[in-house]
């Protein structure tokens, strides 16, 4: 059987007591990509989970600025909506749980995907803002906690921005203990620094506009090198020049390939 590890972050901002030496990282070109297939949640009364502000769906913008600090964009291609009451609102303390969800559409794969990206866009789950697997494609997005996020009044909001880039973090593998910046034993799952992007929800420090990510403004969201070579090694990414025509990523980011019995965990 293949085992996780559950790390919570809460809902609200926390004052980190460490302090870390700048690190600042500025885009690389563009050699890399990955295909986010997303599946957007409703209820029996046609009330479905956002897609995300006005203008910017799926927070592409500033996932897209947040991940050039590795030469990785990211793009998106709409497979469907799935009508379940069980799975608009969902938690993995009581019911139905995201592995429920995840094997409801790619039954007995959930946490094993390590060739595509599968976003699920739910109203709300458990009191996070959103979760991903450790090293395997498929993470969700809790759309109605997101968007209330109101940045502590600051003007331009739209939510919390980074959440998805963050996750992506999770799916391309970076919860390793070895990291200087991470937590060890008390959270292995994510950094000490309050302005990196792989910090918990519960202590990151959130940009309110893509002019708040690194190398810019306020330059949160930082990837350090250590974290750029790690993730870019990804199962999940493709090189720019392999990228398939548009036509066939709709198939893409159905095709599960590269199965593998690996350690699973789950990461917040």
């Amino acid at each position: 059987m293949l085992k996780y590890l559950r790390m919570k972050t809460g809902l609200a901002l926390a004052v980190s007591c460490f302090t870390f030496a700048p690190v600042v990282a500025s885009a690389m070109p563009i050699s890399k990509t990955v295909n986010v297939s997303v599946y957007q949640l409703c209820n029996s009364l046609n009330e479905c989970a956002s897609m995300g502000p006005a203008g910017d769906v799926y927070y592409a913008a500033s996932t897209n600025k947040i991940w050039a600090q590795a030469g990785i964009s990211v793009t998106f291609s709409f497979i469907s909506q799935i009508a379940s009451d069980a799975f608009y609102d969902i938690s993995d303390t009581v019911g139905d749980t995201f592995d429920d969800l995840y094997n409801s559409v790619f039954p007995g794969l959930a946490g094993l995907n390590h060739s595509t990206v599968d976003m699920f866009l739910v109203n709300s789950y458990d009191g996070a803002y959103g979760v991903g697997y450790s090293g395997a494609g498929g993470l969700i997005m809790s759309m109605a906690d997101i968007l209330g996020f109101d940045c502590g009044g600051a003007p331009g909001c739209t939510g919390r921005i980074d959440t998805l880039a963050h996750e992506l973090g999770h799916n391309f593998g970076l919860v390793p203990e070895d990291f200087v910046d991470y937590a060890g034993a008390s959270d292995p799952g994510h950094s000490l620094d309050p302005n990196n992007l792989m910090a918990s929800g519960a202590i990151r420090n959130v940009p309110t506009t893509p002019d708040d990510v690194n190398p810019d403004g306020l330059g949160l969201d930082r990837l350090p090198q250590t974290h750029i070579d790690f993730a870019r090694m990804s199962s999940l990414l493709r090189d720019v020049n392999t990228v398939p025509e548009p036509g066939s990523l709709e198939l893409l980011g159905l095709t599960l390939v590269g199965v593998a019995a690996v350690r699973r965990r789950r990461t917040r």
